[in-house]
């Protein structure tokens, strides 16, 4: 794999695109102790830190409850999580599969898998549908994702009494913990490959989604932040030159997607090798 220079440019923007849209985490009081004692902990989207900190909270919950909550795996098939989460006897896994099998190296959990949704959208529907059934549509619930998918997520989950009417607010709760681009930027997720082409794109797509409004009142509620001068720079920045919208220009985003669809299908042993060996560094600091 080649190596990636995060001193350059297109990275400092892209460190302050993340680092501003990022959902602080909400799930512990000022001792250090879970704020209530949640029914549901969700690890969520394409990569399997997810699992890793939902695993963690799932600690925390038994050791100050004396009981595990019920763990939810959220997330469906993508364009290119089909691609490097093809299991070794040939079965491709969903996202929430994926995160199952990642989160049981942590422990033996009672484990949810809603693997019905292709959007940040449709999986909290699959949630609002599964925690209905359950009785449970106000049950404390403590969401775990990466810094990259937190503020995007936190912002549709507000949104979602209005985008599916009828629905009761989610009781949602927050872990987030900080990361550097050096974490996020990793073969397992699929973001390192392409000389980092897909996190530099995922950068440019949340400012679009969030920074700019543009999806505000239709899937997420408005970003009720005042954003700083160099975060709509370097958005925009991400924004002109990674796009994700094929529809925008005639070439660039379809090359860019061509170029990290050839390099998933390039490093699938890879990417699931790099998984292994972050799994041992996550289970030493269990």
């Amino acid at each position: 794999m080649e190596q990636i220079d995060f001193r350059t440019h297109d990275w400092e923007n892209a460190r302050i695109v993340l680092d501003f849209f990022k959902q602080p985490t909400t799930c512990f009081d000022n001792k250090g102790l879970l704020k209530v004692e949640p029914r549901y902990v969700v690890a969520i989207d394409d990569d399997m830190a997810s699992a890793y900190y939902a695993a963690t909270i799932m600690e925390y919950a038994k050791r100050q409850f004396g009981k595990y909550p019920e763990l939810l795996c959220v997330g469906g098939i993508g364009m290119l999580s089909k691609y490097m989460n093809r299991h070794k006897d040939g079965i491709i896994l969903s996202e929430g599969m994926k995160l199952r099998m990642t989160a049981l190296q942590f422990g033996n959990y009672p484990i949810a898998v809603l693997d019905e949704g292709n959007n940040t959208g449709a999986n909290l529907k699959g949630i609002i549908n599964f925690l209905a059934k359950q009785h449970d549509s106000n049950a404390p619930i403590i969401f775990c994702p990466t810094q990259r998918l937190s503020k995007r997520l936190e912002r549709t989950i507000a949104f979602t009494e209005y985008q599916f009417p009828g629905t009761l607010p989610l009781n949602a709760y927050y872990y987030v913990p900080d990361e550097r681009i050096s974490d996020i930027c990793r073969l397992y997720n699929g973001k390192a490959l392409a000389g980092g082409l897909p996190l530099l794109s995922e950068a440019a797509a949340i400012y679009d989604r969030v920074g700019t409004g543009r999806y505000a009142g239709k899937y997420m509620a408005e970003f009720e932040t005042a954003i700083p001068k160099e975060v709509l720079i370097a958005g925009q920045q991400l924004a002109d030159k990674y796009p994700l919208r094929i529809s925008r220009t005639l070439l660039t985003a379809p090359l860019q997607f061509l170029k990290m669809y050839f390099a998933v299908l390039k490093h699938q042993k890879d990417i699931a090798a790099d998984l292994e060996r972050q799994i041992t560094v996550w289970k030493k600091s269990f």
